[in-house]
Formats: C-alpha cells, sequence, structure tokens
C-alpha cells in the first residue's frame, strides 16, 4: 500500500497464524511428544475443529466404500472356508461390518456438514469393527503370517483415527494386541514382530502427525484468508462484510445492539487537496482513536470511504449511547499531525436501536442511515438517535427516494424561470432556474422534498446533470445579455470532478461561463470553506459568476463574503417580507445593501411579492428584485413573452 500503509496491525486486527513446526531432522520421543502435544492444542479451537471434520469427513467416507466391498468379499471367503459356529461367528462379523461401514457412508455421514464428534465416533467404530474381524480371526485360527494384520491396521487406524486420541487409542491397541497374539509364535517370528510393531508404530504416529500438519496448515491458510476477506485492508478493522455479518447474526439470536453509523466531516477535501496518501493515513489515525474506545461490546467497522459502523452491544440506555457518541466525535475532532500539516476533522453520528427499532438488520441500518442524514442536515458534529417522530419523514423518504430511481429523469425533470429585474436600467436581466419534478406515481412534488430525496439516495448527481443540460439548452436560445442562475447542492460542491463535468458541457456548446451564475448557499460551502473556496476561485476564473444564495439565513454570512470570490449577494426572503413592519428589517436590508455597493457586489432582494414591500424598499436604493410581484416562475414559453414584450415596449419608446 506504498508509504501510506499501515506499519503495524490495527487493535483488533487479525494476524496471520504463525507456520506449524517444521518435522525435525532426527525425531526423538520428545521432539515426538511435543508434536503430539501442538496437534492436541489445535482442537481446543472451535473454528479449527469444524474445518478439521470438513477436511477428514471426505477420508472417511472415501473408506468406507470399498471398506464394505472388502468385508462383503471376505464374507463370500468366509462362506467357502468356514463351516458350523465359525462360520456364523466370522461370516457374521464380517457382514455386519459390511453392512455397518454401508449405513456409517449413508445415513450417519451424508452429504452436508457433520459434526467433529460424530466424525470421531464413526472412526472409532469402524476401527472397532476392522479390530473385531482380525482378532475374532485369529482367536479361531492362530497362523503366525496373520500378525502383519495388526501391522496393517495400525497403518490404516492412522488416517481413519480422525481425532489424535482416537488414532493414538487404535494404534495402541492394534501393537498390543499384536505382542499378545505374537507369544503363540517361534521364537525367531515374535522377536521379528517385536521390532516390526515398535517400527510401526512410530510410523503410523509419524503419519498421522504429519497429514494433520498438512491438513491444518491448509486449514490455517484458509482462516487466515477468511479473516483477510472480513478485515478492511488499510485500517484493519472489520470490513462492510464482516460488520453486516455480525449484525445479522446478532439479530438471529435476538441480542439487543446499537447501531451507529458515523460519518467524517471535511475528509474529502483532505483527500482531494493532500492526495489519498495522507487521507490515508488521516483514516488509519481515526480507526486509533476510535480504537481507544472499543471492548468486547463497543466494536467498529469501515462501512467505506469515510463511513464506520459503530457496534454497540447489550441494552444500553439512550443517554449512555448519545454520550458515547459525542465523546467518539470528540476523539476524531482533534487535530492531525502529519507533519508538516495539521489537520482538522469532524463527524455526525446516527444511531439506531434492535429491536425496538427495527426487526431486521437492514431497517436498522435503514434508520441508522436516516438519523446520520437528519444529522448532517440539522446537527452536524453530534450524535442523533432514530425517534418515531422519523419514522413516518423516513418512509416517505423511501418512498421518494424509490421513485426517483424508477423515474426518467429527462422527461419527469423540468424547469421553471423566475426573473430578476434591475430597477435602474428598467428590465429583466437575468432568470433563476427553479427545479420541479412530475412525477406520473407521485404527481407534483415539492422542490425541496425531491432535492433532499436525491441528496439522500446519492441520486442529487444525477437530477444536477439533467437539469444543468435543461438550463444550458434554455439560457442558449435567449439574447446574448440575458443571464441565468442555477443553483449547486452541497454534494455537487463537495466533488470537484462532477463540478468540472458541467463546466465542459458549458464549452461544449460554446456558451460564454460570463451568461451562468451559480448560486450556492451557506449551508453548502459550511462543511469545507477551504474547499470550497478553492473550487469557487477556479471557477470563477473561468468567467462563471457565484451568487451567495439566502444572504443572512445561516452561521457566519459575513465571513463569507471576505472568503468567498463572489459576484452577487441574494437577500434572503425572511428579512424582506418583514421591513413593512419591522424597522429592523429595514435597516438589516439598507445595510447589506451599503456593504454590496461598497464591496462591488450586485445585491438581489428575494421575495418581494407586494406593492407595499416595495414602497418601503425603494428609498433603500435596491439595485435587483426577485419576486412575485416582477414575475412568477415561468416556462420557457412564457420567458419567450416576456423578453420580446419588454424589447418591444423598448422599441417602442425609442420610437417616441
Amino acid at each position: 500500500m506504498g508509504l501510506h500503509a499501515r506499519k503495524y496491525p490495527a487493535k483488533g486486527a487479525l494476524t496471520a497464524p504463525a507456520d506449524p513446526v517444521e518435522p525435525a531432522a532426527i525425531w526423538t520421543p520428545a521432539v515426538l511428544l511435543n508434536s503430539l502435544k501442538s496437534q492436541y492444542h489445535a482442537w481446543t479451537s472451535a473454528t479449527r475443529r469444524r474445518a478439521m471434520a470438513d477436511a477428514y469427513r471426505p477420508i472417511v467416507r472415501g473408506f468406507l466404500l470399498p471398506g464394505c466391498a472388502y468385508y462383503l468379499f471376505v464374507t463370500w471367503g468366509h462362506w467357502g472356508d468356514e463351516t458350523g459356529i465359525h462360520l456364523l461367528i466370522l461370516g457374521g462379523l464380517s457382514l455386519a461390518t459390511a453392512i455397518a461401514y454401508a449405513m456409517f457412508r449413508w445415513v450417519l455421514l451424508p452429504a452436508g456438514r457433520t459434526p467433529l464428534a460424530r466424525l470421531e465416533a464413526v472412526g472409532l467404530a469402524t476401527n472397532a469393527l476392522m479390530y473385531g474381524n482380525v482378532v475374532a480371526y485369529m482367536l479361531l485360527h492362530f497362523e503366525e503370517q496373520k500378525l502383519i494384520y495388526f501391522v496393517l491396521m495400525a497403518v490404516v487406524f492412522s488416517t481413519t483415527g480422525v481425532t489424535l486420541r482416537a488414532t493414538l487409542a487404535s494404534v495402541v491397541v492394534s501393537i498390543a494386541s499384536m505382542f499378545w497374539f505374537a507369544q503363540k509364535a517361534s521364537p525367531e517370528i515374535a522377536y521379528q514382530f517385536t521390532f516390526i510393531g515398535v517400527a510401526t508404530s512410530f510410523a503410523s504416529l509419524g503419519m498421522a502427525t504429519l497429514l494433520r500438519k498438512a491438513i491444518l496448515r491448509q486449514i490455517d491458510a484458509r482462516l487466515f484468508a477468511d479473516q483477510l476477506a472480513a478485515l478492511d485492508s488499510l485500517t484493519g478493522i472489520a470490513n462492510r462484510r464482516s460488520i453486516f455479518a455480525r449484525i445479522d447474526t446478532l439479530v438471529e439470536g435476538k441480542t439487543p445492539f446499537w447501531l451507529g453509523i458515523l460519518d467524517l466531516d471535511g475528509f474529502k477535501s483532505i483527500n482531494d487537496i493532500y492526495g489519498h496518501a495522507v487521507g490515508d493515513r488521516v483514516l488509519c489515525e481515526v480507526v486509533d482513536r476510535l480504537g481507544d474506545r472499543s471492548d468486547h461490546d463497543i466494536q467498529f467497522g469501515r462501512i467505506g470511504g469515510d463511513e464506520f459502523a459503530v457496534l454497540v452491544i447489550g441494552s444500553r440506555e439512550t443517554s449512555d449511547v448519545e454520550t458515547l457518541g459525542n465523546a467518539l466525535i470528540a476523539d476524531i475532532s482533534r487535530p492531525y499531525e502529519m507533519q508538516p500539516l495539521q489537520l482538522t476533522l469532524g463527524g455526525t453520528i446516527g444511531f439506531a436501536r434492535f429491536p425496538t427499532m427495527g426487526t431486521t438488520a437492514r431497517e436498522i441500518y435503514e434508520k441508522a442511515d436516516f438519523a446520520l442524514y437528519r444529522g448532517k442536515q440539522f446537527a452536524r458534529g453530534h450524535t442523533v438517535l432514530f425517534t418515531d417522530d422519523q419514522d413516518t419523514e423516513m418512509r416517505e423518504s423511501l418512498a421518494l427516494e424509490r421513485a426517483l430511481r424508477e423515474a426518467n429523469l429527462e422527461q419527469e425533470l423540468y424547469l421553471l424561470f423566475q426573473p430578476q429585474f434591475d430597477l435602474t436600467r428598467k428590465k429583466v436581466v437575468s432568470f433563476e432556474a427553479l427545479a420541479r419534478w412530475q412525477s406520473p406515481t407521485l404527481g407534483l412534488v415539492r422542490p425541496d422534498r425531491f432535492i433532499r430525496a436525491a441528496e439522500r439516495a446519492g441520486l442529487i448527481q444525477n437530477v444536477t446533470r439533467v437539469l444543468f443540460g435543461k438550463a444550458l439548452d434554455a439560457v442558449d436560445l435567449w439574447p446574448d445579455e440575458i443571464t441565468i442562475s442555477f443553483n449547486l447542492s452541497a454534494q455537487d460542491l463537495a466533488d470537484r470532478a462532477f463540478i468540472f463535468s458541467l463546466v465542459a458541457q458549458v464549452a461544449a456548446r460554446g456558451i460564454v461561463p460570463a451568461r451562468l451564475e451559480l448560486e450556492i448557499t451557506e449551508t453548502a460551502v459550511m462543511k469545507d470553506i477551504d474547499a470550497a473556496r478553492v473550487l469557487l476561485e477556479d471557477l470563477s476564473a473561468l468567467g462563471f459568476k457565484i451568487a451567495l444564495d439566502d444572504f443572512g439565513s445561516g452561521y457566519s454570512s459575513f465571513e463569507y463574503l471576505d472568503q468567498l470570490p463572489l459576484d452577487k449577494v441574494k437577500i434572503d426572503k425572511s428579512f424582506v417580507r418583514k421591513v413593512a413592519q419591522s424597522a429592523t428589517s429595514r435597516e438589516i436590508v439598507a445595510g447589506i445593501i451599503t456593504l454590496c455597493r461598497n464591496l462591488d457586489l450586485r445585491c438581489v432582494l428575494e421575495g418581494v411579492e407586494t406593492e407595499e414591500e416595495m414602497r418601503t424598499l425603494t428609498p433603500l436604493s435596491p439595485q435587483l428584485i426577485q419576486g412575485y410581484l416582477f414575475g412568477t416562475p415561468m416556462t420557457q414559453r412564457d420567458v419567450f413573452s416576456l423578453l420580446l414584450a419588454a424589447d418591444q415596449a423598448g422599441g417602442a419608446a425609442t420610437v417616441a
């Protein structure tokens, strides 16, 4: 991952299992004992036990089928060689073994996962039946050369024993039985089989150990790969798949929990300005700070980009969760020392609780995400808990989102245009483009509702792209001196590449950039004023005009006048509508008009609807007026009619 990669594992990150100890060049009793002990400890892991059962199941099932066929053949041999009670004992035992092997394979070990305990029991029963056949035959017909069967059994038991304890027990019993029967043989044969038995014991145990070691290596490699697949490659914490699998498990177990979604404020501009290397270092530092508050009941995961999941397991009070969320925000909001840089971030968290706020993982996630969205709208930098009051709003929002996703935006979205009147020149000089959506299923949807829904659903750029194209279509048909104002959302401004894709549309159509005024709001730039300033300066350098909408309704309007490359200021209509009754509002409006004149900024009074308001405003010498008194939002055809009427009136005045 280059210079920005982590040099140490994140807290709680899984690390690669150590390689199993390689077999020593010379096997000694101590080495063998240590190896056996290490193999025994492998069974203390439930995950390994399941994986080992999956690995050994095909081995045992693969042995049972030829074993069944072999003992059917042995039964046929006994039928020809034995009579009376010997036939009943040996033939019956071999036939029972064949039937038992068939039952083991198709009944006890069917297709699918088998518990290790059952697999071990089947392996022991398989060995016991094989051992019983050999012992019964040796008791009835002792033959020195048949002692070799015990050696062969020990070798077979090294693979069918499944567990180490079953293998040890089976091999020891087999070799001990061989020694016991060897006492009946000649001294020379007994002496030979003593050495054969010892050699077989070491060989069988060595084979069993090596086989298990090879299987465990594969299991560890697979488990480690699964662990890596469950971790975020940059930060080392749980990734989206892993955290949602954990949520599904909690839901299935009906375990109460809170799910929080943390979104970093200002991270995208760090990536854009300083590059991904610095951004990755910041993300790793964020995770370290979150990790300081992690414990068994508080877990974190990275959902993607600059979004993190906060999983709080247990029935905690809302006040405790809110306190935790605010503490996390405070932690990540401390400055980041990235020498020689000092960077700052913020954060907003939305929480939802299972099972009181939803009964499925999807419901809980959607409600936590909606709480986050509300927080970013109205309580940025704070913790927001989902409430019942938000439930109806969320359902309506989701219905809007679905309709937007299914909509034919080119056909359903359209623009109306409201004129801006220049009092000095006595003419319309510009129009503001106002978005409208006529949905075939929902009817006419208010702009504020569908714009918010588009932002929440991540569809706002699709909406902006379509509406911007329609705005260019309109202004391209107007006289060259008429400009158009187009509103950009906060998400639009946060994506520099998207904004310049709109610039490319303007260039491709050959429209002069100065004819386009890009309107922004205070809330759109307050998330990251530095990044917004850089972007707007670049747009201004290309010739676009920048207008600040709803001036006075936000947080620190005058700061933006100083920091942003503005050409126009639109005074919020909440002041304009009170000028006739409020002396304070008149003074505020008069002060802003004078300030704009001194700063060489054009000033627009929004929301002028009555003659009384206009009479009050006229002594203040406003420059531009926008409101129902001078024109309601109109279609493109009405724009042509208005411009034509103004042109004819101007021509008549000239003639006169």
